[in-house]
């Protein structure tokens, strides 16, 4: 059993001890300098009280946790494991007869509860704290580029996924403006305006457009009012009525891949992406263990240790970069989002692999 014997709890202590000390430390900095960009927010905005600033940062600790945790782990690692090896320890372990790979254990478990975490987070947390970082940004950050745009179009998606889109809203009479209801590929609704009330959603002035043979939209009917009952609304917690694939979760994702008649050849290839970048980005916590261990446990009088910090963090912002790029390259179509998600992540871990387990 893991953690039973005083070695394992000693490794165990260690590894947590500087694994939450570089993670708040990294936290504290991003804080830092997110803190100095919005610091004019901060001070002008009276309606900031201390507990919205902690709640705001609790949501970016969330946001940012993919980043966070196996960059904390990756240093964390590579500090215990070139301490034991510089001390001797290692010796001290290996002559007992542990192997390395039951020497690991304790790390690949925190690798383990890492990955968890965040694949726990990408289904309950993250969405709602993205969508809770749009409201505080929209609502408080006036003198930043994310403070109070001025959309030219504004999108309402509903339950079944189809969307209603209007250029504006007037408050007064409780009307949207020059709206389109976009039911299917094959249907659209225009209307003059649409009451705001979801309980009674009236159009006024409606033409029904459908796709004929030819593939043109031509009109079957018109009204001069039409209650819309078979609007099923939702809610709208990004205050902006449109919920970006990014900030939905993992559950939401796979459900609009699986029907393909509920996204758009456009929508259905960035939901892809987004699905496919969430399971694979808390692998990265086992991965960063396994890519770090061969070279920190290896026998040698001069160990490099310098480098090896450098090159590990050197590759670990390349890896996330490389990420980022692949996001866009998939969600774009430039290339098929499996080869653009999994590859980059399948080719670190047969490469870090083949490296693991000739040395451990």
């Amino acid at each position: 059993m893991i953690l039973k014997t005083i070695w394992e709890r000693y490794l165990f202590r260690e590894l947590l001890k500087v694994f939450f000390l570089f993670l708040c430390c990294f936290f504290f900095l991003y804080a830092l300098i997110d803190y100095s960009l919005h610091m004019q927010d901060f001070i002008v905005d009276k309606q900031i009280r201390f507990s919205h600033v902690a709640t705001y940062y609790f949501f970016q600790f969330i946001k940012r946790a993919d980043l966070l945790l196996p960059l904390a782990l990756l240093v964390a690692t590579l500090k215990v494991l070139l301490g034991i090896n510089a001390r001797g320890e290692q010796v001290a372990l290996e002559s007992c007869g542990l192997p390395r790979r039951k020497i690991l254990r304790p790390f690949f478990l925190i690798g383990l509860l890492c990955t968890l975490f965040n694949l726990i987070s990408a289904e309950f947390l993250l969405p709602n704290s993205l969508n809770r970082l749009e409201q505080f940004h929209q609502k408080h950050f006036r003198h930043s580029k994310h403070g109070h745009r001025k959309e030219r179009i504004h999108v309402l998606p509903l339950k079944d996924y189809s969307k209603i889109v209007y250029q504006h809203e007037d408050k007064e009479k409780k009307l949207y403006l020059d709206v389109f209801w976009v039911r299917s590929v094959d249907e659209i609704w225009r209307m003059h305006s649409l009451s705001t009330d979801p309980l009674h959603p009236v159009g006024f002035f409606v033409d029904r457009l459908e796709r004929n043979e030819e593939g043109n939209f031509e009109k079957k009917e018109s009204f001069d009012s039409y209650r819309f009952d078979k609007f099923r609304w939702e809610t709208d917690p990004t205050g902006k009525g449109f919920i970006p694939l990014e900030n939905r979760k993992i559950s939401e994702l796979l459900h609009r891949i699986a029907d393909k008649n509920k996204t758009t050849a456009y929508e259905h290839p960035r939901a892809l992406t987004h699905f496919l970048f969430k399971l694979a980005i808390p692998l990265l916590s086992l991965l960063v263990i396994v890519a770090a261990a061969p070279f920190c446990l290896r026998y040698s009088r001069n160990l490099p240790i310098f480098i090896i910090y450098a090159i590990a963090l050197f590759g670990f912002i390349a890896f996330f970069l490389m990420m980022d790029a692949a996001i866009i390259m998939g969600a774009n179509q430039v290339i098929s989002p499996f080869i653009a998600i999994l590859a980059p992540l399948v080719l670190c871990w047969v490469c870090f692999g083949i490296k693991y387990r000739k040395s451990i």
